[in-house]
């Protein structure tokens, strides 16, 4: 049984210097207002206060157990939850979440900034015996 993927987004992103405001909204509290709107129940989305890239505004991070993870920054939050909600899906079907670079969506492509290996569960599990 796979757990469920989880998509944390910086809910304090500012907006692109490009993206239009949205008044008193932050970037990614409108991006998880969209992101709301898009994603399947099979994701779970958390909110978190600060991703420390705010130079790179709207971050988002995708993760699960043994699965790849994959940093975004630079997600806008009109153009960027339909991909991203897409990619979620693809990456929660994906074997260990590789999503075949073909199929990743432009925005999803030029969006990644990191994709880390999978955390061993062993290894995390000796280093909490330590």
């Amino acid at each position: 049984m796979t757990q469920t993927p989880t998509l944390f987004v910086c809910a304090l992103c500012k907006f692109p210097a490009a993206e239009p405001g949205g008044g008193d909204t932050t970037g990614g509290q409108r991006l998880l207002d969209q992101l709301s709107e898009h994603l399947s129940e099979d994701i779970a989305i958390q909110p978190v206060r600060c991703m420390a890239a705010c130079d790179r505004a709207c971050n988002a991070a995708l993760t699960a157990p043994g699965k790849l993870t994959f940093i975004f920054n630079d997600l806008s939050p009109q153009q960027a939850a339909p991909e991203l909600a897409e990619f979620c899906r693809q990456y929660a079907e994906a074997e260990m979440g590789k999503v075949p670079y073909g199929l990743r969506s432009p925005a999803i492509k030029q969006a990644t900034a990191y994709v880390l290996p999978p955390l061993v569960a062993e290894a995390v599990e000796g280093a909490i015996a330590r």
